[in-house]
């Protein structure tokens, strides 16, 4: 199986960066005063808790979590399947067989451009897979390919 491209990892730190700046003020605009009203009591302190909680996460997120997500995200494309695993905690492996491919877009928001970094997106009856944080060549490369195959295989089925 495949690896990301090491730029992803930077990609999910900027998102949670971004994310977490914005859970940071949310949670401090409304923490913060009720704490100050509540300081002395037992409520006051455990506002105080869960807002230390959230900001150990949210650095975590930024700084921790994208790197285990990268070393465990996984792909492989093979001429009957595409194959991706993820995940931080909760690992989970999606399994497509070519044949049941519906449609392939390449997708990429505006930090992934920066970073010429773009998302293979697969869709399915059952549903859409990603495969993210590929570089702009490598995504046309697998977008290419599946076409192909997909081609092939109507090909083979107009025959018979």
């Amino acid at each position: 199986m495949k690896s990301l491209d090491k730029k992803g990892i930077t990609i999910m730190r900027i998102n949670a960066l971004i994310s977490g700046i914005i859970i940071l003020i949310i949670t401090g605009s409304i923490g913060i005063p009720i704490y100050q009203e509540l300081k002395d009591s037992i409520i006051g302190t455990l506002i105080m808790i869960g807002l230390l909680v959230i900001t150990i996460l949210v650095i975590l997120n930024i700084i921790l979590f994208p790197k285990i997500r990268y070393n465990r995200y996984k792909y492989s494309v093979t001429d009957d399947r595409i194959e991706v695993k993820k995940g931080l905690f909760l690992i989970t492996t999606s399994i497509i067989q070519i044949k049941r491919i519906q449609k392939i877009e390449l997708s990429n928001g505006p930090i992934d451009r920066i970073f010429g970094l773009s998302n293979v997106n697969i869709f399915t009856a059952a549903g859409t897979v990603d495969i993210k944080f590929l570089n702009n060549k490598e995504a046309k490369e697998i977008s290419d390919k599946v076409n192909e195959l997909l081609k092939n295989k109507l090909e083979k089925k107009n025959e018979n």
